[in-house]
């Protein structure tokens, strides 16, 4: 029977770097392929990192692959409605508050590593048959909520990190015992999940990450039409307001951080 294919899904944060890493220095079973799968909406700060430590991991050994999720575009345009493809908090004309169903992960992570795998099967010449594919997630032991099972038989989904009770925080100690940085979080510019001191950090720099935040939040605004309204940020307000920092002059600062110590953003 062949030896399963194993695969990296490599996200540059910390914990897939740690687990990178750890490969590449013989701390862990070694992948066949680490695989990003670029949304083309990834933050500057995780593409630099990216193409700054990609000749390490490759200099040791690693095969590091990167591949597109096709059509990456916020609004699916395809259909007969726009589908907005992040979780938008939303706000019907009657006031009631809400949130959209979460797709950008399928499309643009889930569904281009599944492509890779199923190329590299084939050209194995092997069939999907059950565990033909071990994918290695990097998810930390206070994460150990967002395990899943795979979805099709031929996937096995495997956490070593979980495996050895190491939290993030155990990562970045693991990380600096060995020299090597922390990287950036990793996520999409706009995404609705961004913690309160990312967002504000993310405008205070005022780069292009801002600028491509901030055009998203307006480009789905108005994309339910008579429904209501969707946002980016929690606070269902346009993002250049609902992010306050000091330099901004008049910031209502107080409102918006009572809203976020009531866990109002979920994050």
């Amino acid at each position: 029977m062949a030896e399963p294919l194993r695969i990296l899904s490599m996200g540059w944060g910390v914990q897939t770097w740690t687990l990178a890493s750890m490969i590449a220095l013989g701390e862990m079973e070694p992948v066949d392929f680490m695989v990003f799968a670029d949304t083309d909406h990834e933050t500057e700060g995780t593409y630099a990192f990216s193409q700054q430590w990609t000749p390490w991991l490759r200099e040791r050994g690693c095969e590091v692959v990167t591949v597109g999720g096709g059509r990456t575009d916020v609004v699916n345009y395809e259909g007969s409605s726009n589908s907005v493809m992040i979780p938008a908090f939303t706000v019907s004309p009657k006031g009631k508050l809400g949130q959209v169903r979460r797709q950008c992960t399928g499309d643009w992570k889930i569904a281009p590593i599944r492509r890779f795998s199923s190329q590299q099967l084939e050209e194995r010449g092997q069939k999907k048959s059950p565990g033909a594919v071990v994918s290695i997630m990097g998810i930390s032991w206070d994460e150990s909520m967002r395990m899943r099972d795979s979805d099709v038989a031929y996937i096995v989904n495997d956490y070593p990190l979980i495996d050895r009770r190491m939290t993030r925080a155990d990562c970045k100690i693991w990380l600096d015992a060995h020299d090597l940085p922390e990287p950036p979080k990793s996520a999409c510019t706009f995404c609705p999940y961004h913690s309160k001191s990312a967002w504000q950090e993310m405008k205070r720099q005022g780069g292009q990450d801002w600028k491509e935040a901030v055009a998203v939040d307006a480009n789905i605004r108005d994309r339910r039409g008579e429904h209501g309204q969707l946002f980016v940020h929690s606070a269902r307000l346009p993002l250049e307001e609902a992010v306050a920092i000091p330099e901004d002059v008049g910031a209502m600062q107080l409102t918006l951080d009572d809203a976020c110590e009531g866990g109002f953003c979920f994050v």
